[in-house]
C-alpha cells in the first residue's frame, strides 16, 4: 500500500477513494451529532451517523453495497496502520472523523480562496479544523508580508487555493 495524503488536512491515509460529502453536525450535551454521506470514488454508497452521547460510528450501507462494506473495512485497517497512535480508540470512527475533519478544513479553505483571504498555517504534519490562520489582505499585500516579517509567528505553509505550499 502506498499512502495517499489529504489536500487541506495533510494526513496520510491508505488512498483517496473515500470521501465525506453532505456533513451536518452539531454540539450536543455529551459530545458533537452529525450527519454524512460516505462516498466512494464520488459515488454514495452509505450514510453515517453519530449521535453525540459517546457511541459509536452508525453506518448504514445502499442496498448491494457489500464490495463497498468489505473495501471500507480494508481501508479502515489500512488507515489503522498508518495511525497507530489512534490504536486506543474505535478505527471506524476514527477513520470517519479524519474524513470529516478533511471535508471541513476543505469547506474554509475554500470560503477563502473565493474570498482571495491569504490563509497560513503552522508547520503541524496534520491541521485541524482550526488549526490554520485566514488574514485580511492579498498574499503580496504590504500587510500580509509585514505580519510574515514578524519573528514570533509560527507559520510555514500558505494555501494556494489548491494545496499547501511551504513559504
Amino acid at each position: 500500500m502506498t499512502p495517499a495524503t489529504l489536500p487541506a488536512t495533510e494526513l496520510p491515509i491508505p488512498d483517496l477513494d473515500w470521501s465525506i460529502a453532505s456533513y451536518k453536525g452539531h454540539p450536543t450535551s455529551d459530545g458533537f451529532a452529525y450527519v454524512a454521506s460516505l462516498r466512494r470514488n464520488g459515488k454514495k454508497v452509505a450514510s453515517v451517523e453519530h449521535d453525540g452521547r459517546g457511541g459509536t460510528v452508525m453506518v448504514f450501507w445502499t442496498t448491494a453495497a457489500k464490495e463497498h462494506r468489505q473495501a471500507w473495512n480494508r481501508w479502515v485497517a489500512d488507515y489503522q496502520s498508518l495511525h497507530p497512535e489512534n490504536a486506543a480508540y474505535e478505527p471506524e470512527s476514527t477513520a470517519v472523523e479524519s474524513l470529516i475533519d478533511e471535508y471541513e478544513v476543505a469547506a474554509k479553505l475554500r470560503r477563502a480562496t473565493r474570498r482571495e483571504t491569504p490563509v497560513l498555517r503552522p508547520g503541524e504534519s496534520v491541521l485541524s479544523s482550526g488549526g490554520f490562520t485566514a488574514l485580511r489582505g492579498l498574499p503580496d499585500s504590504p500587510e500580509v508580508k509585514a505580519f510574515l516579517r514578524k519573528p514570533d509567528h509560527d507559520f510555514d505553509r500558505f494555501w494556494d487555493g489548491k494545496r499547501w505550499v511551504k513559504l
